[in-house]
This record gives structure tokens, sequence and C-alpha cells, in this order.
């Protein structure tokens, strides 16, 4: 039984110059806000990071910087994940020789596993590849697989285990499937609760650790709604909540990592563009943007 990972938890963006390279030199900053922030960790390289935009060597060189940055300061989780074998080993062996805490992948998109019992056999052999860590795997409504978290850790289960799956990153909007995942095997996986707009409701299922983008700038509004939770204080979490769902409307507005990458201006500091596909905001957008987001820094 592996700790659990607990508290907020932020998912970094990757900051890029104007020419699209990677930028390292601001990660020591990026790690002090999310510090100062009193966040417990940092996922790098997942959807928000646009790990699957960089070639290997720039995830390499980008969970060199975090953990030369951040290491024994918050806990790091590498996504490993790609469509390559050998490539997710070559990224979770640098995972342990930077000291991560843990590793985690998002399943194949191109060819994907069809069946709980492949998925299972998938996330056996990828979690391998980092015995010496705790593995969690990445479960995305974005990898679009047609299987639920529980019925992969039930085929887990029945295969007879993987002995360092920890857990679920748990990004879905399917609550059901959220509480089912926590049943597995009596309570045995940890699953890290991933939707940040959801945030109050996971409280009340009993989720204790968050993964999410938006705790990059906007850490304080969910820890104000975690202690009036505590307290019982309804109306503090709707107010805070009412902020958080303004956040997420904007970038469901603007386009999410393009407006969150934006947003990180909120915490000064300057993540540049996105890569293509995705679509850098305008000169316009972005003004409107910071005009309407100037109440999530209250």
């Amino acid at each position: 039984m592996y700790e659990k990972l607990t508290g907020l938890i932020a998912a970094p963006f990757t900051a890029f110059n104007s020419d699209k390279s990677v930028n390292l030199d601001i990660i020591p900053q990026f790690a002090e806000v999310l510090i100062k922030q009193n966040v417990s960790g940092a996922y790098i390289l997942g959807t928000t990071g646009e790990g699957v935009s960089c070639s290997i060597a720039e995830r390499k060189a980008i969970m060199s910087a975090w953990s030369k940055a951040a290491a024994g300061k918050l806990k790091l989780i590498a996504h490993v994940g790609a469509l390559a074998l050998p490539e997710v080993k070559e990224l979770a062996r640098h995972a342990v020789k930077e000291n991560y805490f843990a590793t985690s992948v998002v399943p194949p998109t191109y060819f994907r596993p069809g069946t709980p019992k492949v998925m299972a056999r998938y996330l056996a052999e990828v979690a391998a590849y980092a015995p010496e860590l705790p593995f969690y795997y990445y479960h995305t409504m974005l990898s679009r697989l047609d299987m639920s978290a529980a019925a992969i850790l039930e085929a887990v289960e029945a295969m007879g285990g993987i002995p360092n799956l920890a857990g679920v990153k748990f990004n879905h909007h399917d609550l059901f499937d959220y509480q089912c995942a926590r049943g597995v095997a009596g309570g045995k996986y940890d699953i890290v609760f991933g939707v940040d707009e959801f945030f109050a409701g996971a409280l009340e299922l009993g989720a204790e650790g968050f993964i999410g983008s938006t705790y990059n700038y906007s850490a304080h509004l969910y820890h104000a709604v975690w202690q009036a939770w505590k307290n019982n204080d309804k109306e503090i979490v709707r107010k805070n909540m009412e902020k958080i769902c303004l956040g997420v409307k904007l970038m469901l507005k603007y386009g999410g990592l393009p407006c969150g990458k934006a947003l990180m201006f909120l915490q000064g500091l300057d993540l540049g563009g996105v890569r293509l596909p995705l679509v850098d905001l305008t000169t316009a957008d972005k003004k409107e943007l910071m005009q309407l987001a100037s109440c999530l820094n209250e």
C-alpha cells in the first residue's frame, strides 16, 4: 500500500519561447509560484503540460528542470505516456533517475486498448518500467476509451494485480465510476480526482487528493472551499465555487490550454503560447480575458 496523494496537485503548463522552443529557464520561478500557493505536488507533462506535443528529449529536459527546482518541496509525478513503448520506458527510467515520486500514463489513443483486460495488460507492462515508483493510470475523457476506470481496476485484480499500481488520476465527469473505482478491492487504490469544477462534489464523495490545471493560478479558491466545507459553511463553499466555475467558463470560451497559460499572468508568469494544433489567443482575446478574470485573484 503506497502513501496516498493528498491536497492540491497542480498540473503545470509547459512554457514556450516565441519560436515555440521549450523555455526551461522559467521553471524555478514556476515552482516557487506553486509552493507559495501551498500545493502539495506537480503532475508534469500531462494534458496541461502538452507532454504529447513535446519530443522525448524535450520531455526529459523538462522533467530534469522540475526535479532540480522542486524535488523535496513538491511531490513530482511524471506523465510518461507515449505511443511507442520504448519511449515510455525511456521516460519512466528518467523519472527514476530524477527522483520523481511517481509515474503515470495515459494509454495510446491511436491503437487503443480494446477491452479492460487488454488495458490491464498494457498497464502492467508500462508500470514495470519503473517498479521502484508508485504508478498511476491516467483515466481521461480525452482518450475516448469506452471503458470505466472501475472495470479496468477489476481487470487488474482479476489477473493478479500490478505490484506498483497505486491508483488512478481520474479526469472524468462520471462520478458513479469514480465512486465504484474507490471501492475496488476494498478501497485499495488511490483515486485522485481531476475535474476542477466538480471539486466541492468530490469532497462530499470522500476525495482527499486532487490534480488540476487551475490550481496553477487559483489554488487559494480551492483552499477556501476545502476549509469552508470542513466548517460546514455552505455559503462560502458556494461563493468560491462560483469563482472557480467562472474560471472554467473562461477556459471553455477562449480554449482550455491557451486560456490557462494566459491566466498565469495572474501569478506574474509569461509562459508563452501553445504548439499546433492548439492555437494561440489573439492579443484582443488576451486583453478581454484578463479583464474578465480579474476577480479570480480576489
